[in-house]
């Protein structure tokens, strides 16, 4: 079963083979295509044009360090734009409680569902009101044009390209004003490595000429109950490049964050006992433990098919099929009609924030190559990547190669970074 990804790969090869695209870019920095063009692939241009991370870039695109850009109504331009901003979740920072109203009853925050929910339960709780230090109340939100305005971007190679605005169209997941300050969301629920600057640079542009109050732009990813406001600034308002990390703040509703710590970890290792590995489950090939968490917390708003879920999070199917595989190999994900949390999953989501998370650090330990890859890097700060690798090929029935287990050592390592990333600082002279 094909989804939009791999749709809009093949019919963006045809649209460069077509109009002989990366030549024209070679040859005069960038190539413009209109709606009515994409059109020609057979595809609509809104689900040939939104990119949010550099992922979820068309795999001509990825190769040939080209992004897309909207001119104006119809129209686009390709280019090798430096497009996107890296964005990275820090667990060593604080984490603030704050609370609904005792009368809100329509929102649980062990389950919010749309990003919509995420920012209203933000504004609800006053989260928005503590970052922005008055007072707001929520105004503008939705799509709108953009009239005309011109920006510098840079290009992959540090030279800047001038691109001209007429009246394209952009989207505001939502936006709060005070009495000084103006502030813009871009809204996630769930991680991203990063993300497209034109979210926020193109309504922080519109409403510079429009007010004078201080433009606060801020993306928020809620990832694993947890609110990570990125709070950013424009140096140059003329420049898309020049976006700058101010301060990240972080939040958790309705229960006091209670922080991971390494005698979580070492008692965990003391007590878990190593499973027999099923082979009826495919060892998982998933590499951002992140993401597994982000689906989990999907499952739990609802069941979902495959193709669900790699429209939601803008995979190609084959890459929802390895991260829906690694739920399942945690015993936290069961298939029916569609995919859903197994008993043991719905349990554990139920959970505190931290406790959750060491009943997930639990049954992860329980598998005998990552239980060996964390034991090693406390003994040495370290991975053996060839005794990983052993084991895996030795518990492993489908694994029929020691090249195909080397492999999936990178899932072990990043799900052991996971957990070592969740605790505090490890030390070297913590009690091995």
């Amino acid at each position: 079963m094909e989804n939009w990804i791999s749709k809009n790969n093949k019919a963006w090869n045809k649209l460069f083979k077509k109009f002989n695209i990366i030549s024209v870019i070679e040859e005069n920095g960038f190539f413009e295509i209109t709606a009515d063009q994409i059109k020609e692939s057979g595809r609509e241009p809104r689900l040939m044009t939104k990119f949010d991370s550099s992922e979820n870039l068309p795999t001509i695109f990825a190769e040939n360090n080209l992004a897309i850009l909207p001119i104006k109504r119809g129209s686009y331009i390709i280019g090798k734009f430096q497009n996107y901003q890296p964005i990275e979740l820090n667990n060593d920072l604080d984490v603030e409680t704050r609370y609904l109203p005792d009368f809100i009853s329509t929102i649980n925050y062990n389950s919010i569902p749309s990003e919509a929910i995420s920012l209203n339960s933000a504004y609800i709780s006053g989260m928005i009101e503590d970052i922005v230090g008055e007072e707001v109340i929520p105004t503008i939100q939705g799509r709108m044009g953009t009239g005309e305005f011109s920006y510098q971007i840079s290009l992959k190679d540090n030279n800047k390209f001038d691109v001209d605005v007429q009246n394209s169209q952009m989207e505001i997941d939502g936006s709060y004003e005070g009495i000084s300050k103006f502030v813009i969301f871009e809204v996630k629920n769930h991680y991203m490595k990063d993300f497209i600057i034109r979210q926020l640079y193109y309504p922080y542009k519109v409403w510079k000429r429009m007010t004078n109050k201080e433009i606060i732009p801020i993306m928020l990813i809620k990832h694993d109950n947890i609110f990570n406001f990125f709070i950013y600034e424009f140096l140059d308002e003329n420049n898309y490049n020049s976006i700058r990390l101010k301060n990240i703040k972080r939040y958790i509703l309705d229960e006091i964050y209670n922080p991971i710590e390494v005698g979580d970890i070492q008692n965990i290792m003391n007590q878990v006992e190593v499973v027999k590995e099923d082979n009826n489950i495919p060892f998982p090939q998933a590499n951002s433990f992140y993401r597994v968490l982000d689906l989990i917390n999907e499952l739990n708003n609802q069941e979902l098919s495959s193709s669900d879920i790699a429209d939601i999070y803008e995979f190609d199917i084959r890459q929802a099929n390895y991260y829906l595989a690694a739920a399942q190999y945690l015993g936290l994900v069961v298939k029916d009609k569609n995919y859903k949390l197994s008993d043991r999953g719905k349990s554990i989501m139920q959970m505190s924030h931290k406790n959750k998370n060491l009943a997930i650090i639990s049954i992860i330990l329980s598998h005998k190559p990552f239980n060996y890859a964390l034991e090693q890097y406390l003994l040495n700060f370290d991975f053996d990547y060839s005794k990983i690798a052993k084991i895996i090929y030795e518990d492993r029935d489908e694994i029929n190669s020691i090249g195909t287990a080397e492999r999936r050592t990178s899932t072990v390592i990043a799900w052991v970074k996971w957990i070592i990333e969740l605790t505090t600082t490890f030390d070297e002279n913590f009690d091995k």
